[in-house]
């Protein structure tokens, strides 16, 4: 029953992989083959519209939260703990180091110019397809709710932190539009490819992690 319950979701897994490499695949041609692309426009208008001073500190604050520093310092201090060290902190950081390998080296494949100087808020180098931070805050965040939800015992803690990391990632990917550094299908193509490597990821802990737990559970059983 257990191994059927772990075939079928790994099945869902895989369908969620695959249409999220389909999605980044049509971004990707979508970009490829148009200079102009007038969804972007049109959300890059109304995203813009809403600026103001108050606003323009509190998602050039949350942007800041997608940095690659920002991930850095979570994955130190969750090394550094010793009740994290294991368990969330080494497959975090390794996860968000293989993470920000692939979306430097994509952006190296499509080479996609950022937008206009003139509407950005904050200076940012670099390519613009896909959104680095969009594509490492669904892969790091991600993988770390998928973390505290399997390994910490007070639900109703995993739920807040589930929601308030979820909307993180909403919130970093919303924030790279409102600060011009990045068009909408930047965004939509980092959430894609970060979604199909996040289930990867998990797919291959579970396999490590599981054979491992299961094993630890045996042992202290037969104490």
């Amino acid at each position: 029953m257990k191994q059927q319950r772990g075939k079928r979701k790994n099945f869902y897994r895989w369908f969620i992989i695959g249409g999220a490499l389909l999605c980044f695949a049509c971004i990707a041609y979508w970009i490829s083959s148009s200079e102009t692309i007038y969804a972007d426009t049109v959300i890059r208008e109304w995203v813009y519209s809403l600026r103001s001073s108050l606003l323009n500190g509190v998602f050039i604050t949350i942007t800041y939260m997608g940095n690659w520093q920002t991930i850095t310092v979570l994955a130190l201090i969750l090394l550094i703990v010793p009740k994290t060290r294991r368990k969330i902190g080494i497959p975090f950081a390794v996860i968000s180091l293989a993470s920000t390998g692939i979306y430097k080296l994509v952006k190296e494949i499509f080479q996609r110019p950022r937008p206009e100087l003139a509407a950005r808020l904050i200076e940012q180098g670099g390519y613009s397809f896909p959104s680095g931070h969009s594509m490492n805050c669904i892969v790091c965040y991600g993988i770390l709710i998928y973390l505290i939800r399997r390994y910490c015992t007070d639900k109703k803690t995993a739920d807040i932190l589930t929601g308030f990391l979820s909307l993180l990632i909403f919130l970093i990917g919303f924030s790279r539009v409102y600060v011009g550094v990045h068009f909408p299908t930047d965004i939509l193509g980092g959430w894609s490819l970060g979604l199909a490597f996040l289930f990867i990821c998990i797919i291959i802990l579970e396999r490590i992690r599981g054979d491992r737990d299961d094993l630890s559970i045996h042992n202290r059983n037969h104490r």
